[in-house]
């Protein structure tokens, strides 16, 4: 017999099933959307990626740029702090765990980000567990959304060198995106239900 709580179980089961459909089309979206290049030259790895998001160039900043929040959002980021803002220039101190295979090894750096809003985010390393890391971050709008490009150039230190390959950083790369992907589409949908 069909109860009314035997009901709502239902319908809330099969609201999941049809979220975790989007979810799964929007993850296969940013699939076919990703494109991530590494290489490894001598000492330092160059690293050039985009992806397509279907959000508005306002959103995809707002989340970049959140770097407060970002722990919320980002597996491996611990701890992440604006540490002085100088104009358009941020200070920033982060704290990462970086996957090798079945090793993790602890990243510390401290930043200089300098934001052009909403299109350009460069960042420069201060200091901290890699030699060099600087990075240029561009939201480009194009039909239908926005696209995000990162280049980046890298010298590890001696531990992480000895982890790294272009594959591994590559697969890093590759998951860092998919959940800032996550992040972005998550903020699209409360957005949309807000305006419903």
């Amino acid at each position: 017999m069909f109860t009314r709580s035997r009901i709502r179980a239902f319908l809330a089961a099969a609201a999941c099933s049809i979220a975790c459909i989007g979810v799964s089309a929007a993850f296969a979206q940013a699939e076919r959307d990703l494109d991530v290049q590494v290489q490894i030259v001598g000492e330092e790895v160059q690293s050039t990626s985009s992806l397509f998001v279907r959000a508005s160039q306002q959103r995809v900043w707002d989340v970049i740029t959140d770097y407060e929040r970002a722990p919320e959002f980002t597996r491996d980021l611990q701890v992440s702090k604006i540490v002085s803002r100088s104009g358009n220039t941020l200070r920033v101190f982060q704290k990462n765990q970086i996957r090798f295979g079945p090793f993790t090894v602890p990243v510390e750096t401290l930043r200089d980000v300098k934001l052009s809003a909403p299109v350009k985010v460069e960042a420069r390393l201060v200091r901290g567990s890699m030699r060099k890391y600087d990075s240029t971050t561009e939201l480009v709008p194009v039909a239908g959304g926005t696209r995000i490009v990162v280049r980046s150039q890298a010298v590890l230190n001696p531990l992480l060198a000895g982890f790294a390959t272009e594959a591994v950083v590559k697969r890093e790369t590759e998951d860092r995106f998919r959940q800032i992907y996550t992040e972005i589409m998550r903020r699209e949908h409360v957005a949309a239900a807000r305006q419903q």
